[in-house]
């Protein structure tokens, strides 16, 4: 069985005032009455649900009506678990590697699903998981890893150089370059199609950083860095808010800010090495939630 990683913590609130002037009338009218300063804070218990070489789910592929029925079987299972574990969020990695596990216009689907890159499973499985979490009082965030795209040779990494948006290649394995403008908005327009599509709850950006030998900073300043990281969060954070002010975005950076002289985490931290600038993310409200990635001792 697998056990879920929860994660404790009280939401923050925000209020959407700024975001009004992009919305149109009934929008206007329901974000104003969707005022998060007015709710009490709530206990979120949280767990990522990886379908990343089927870690977590699905366990088979759905070639046939069969297959489609074992997946939403297992699912459920898994589901009804984490309700009896009393997790009310579960983050569903809906963007894998560039490819997705629901129906998009604009990547391929991931092999996770049926065994084949850009195979269709014969249904959609995050409207699926949607209506289950749903159904149990849980909310559904979708999950997407947004810098890494798979392997050099894969779909969703070749469509990508085909779109024409620069790549960088690293161990066989092909990564978004930050620096490269057309990033932002086409990481933004990924985020606004799973919006305006689904009754999603919230958007969770993972892996929202530079690799950690990409590009190894030798020609670029670490506020540069940050400023290429902070441009996507922003692009997306506001598409998001636009369409739906109360669809909450969260990331999950490096555990540590920066280095300690007695919690030395190796270099390997959010600030200077992910260039994830993540007290401005905050600050600015272009993050509601942060799920830090404490893989540290102490």
């Amino acid at each position: 069985m697998t056990h879920p990683k929860i994660l404790l913590r009280q939401a923050s609130a925000t209020i959407f005032a700024a975001l009004l002037p992009c919305l149109g009338g009934h929008a206007q009218e329901r974000c104003q009455a969707f005022n998060l300063e007015t709710l009490p804070k709530r206990e979120v218990r949280a767990v990522w649900l990886t379908t990343l070489s089927n870690l977590d789910w699905p366990k088979g592929y759905a070639t046939t009506q069969e297959g489609i029925e074992r997946q939403k079987r297992q699912l459920t299972e898994i589901l009804d678990r984490y309700a009896e574990a009393n997790i009310n969020t579960v983050l569903f990695q809906a963007r894998v590697r560039a490819t997705t596990t629901y129906p998009s216009a604009l990547e391929p689907w991931d092999r996770c699903l049926t065994g084949q890159e850009g195979r269709a499973p014969g249904y959609d499985p995050l409207r699926f998981a949607i209506e289950e979490c749903h159904k149990r009082g849980m909310e559904i965030h979708a999950w997407l890893a947004t810098i890494p795209c798979g392997p050099w040779t894969s779909l969703g990494c070749r469509r990508l150089r085909a779109k024409g948006l620069r790549l960088r290649k690293l161990d066989g394995a092909g990564y978004l370059d930050p620096s490269d403008e057309r990033v932002a908005p086409y990481l933004a327009s990924v985020c606004a199609e799973l919006t305006e599509k689904y009754d999603i709850d919230g958007i969770h950006l993972d892996y929202i950083r530079y690799p950690e030998e990409l590009p190894k900073l030798k020609t670029m300043s670490h506020d540069e860095g940050r400023r290429n990281i902070t441009r996507i969060v922003r692009a997306i954070s506001q598409q998001v808010k636009c369409l739906k002010p109360w669809v909450k975005m969260s990331c999950s950076p490096i555990g540590k800010r920066n280095d300690l002289n007695r919690y030395w985490s190796r270099g390997w931290n959010a600030e200077e090495k992910g260039c994830q600038d993540v007290e401005r993310w905050m600050r600015e409200g272009w993050m509601d939630q942060i799920y830090p990635m404490m893989y540290f001792k102490g």
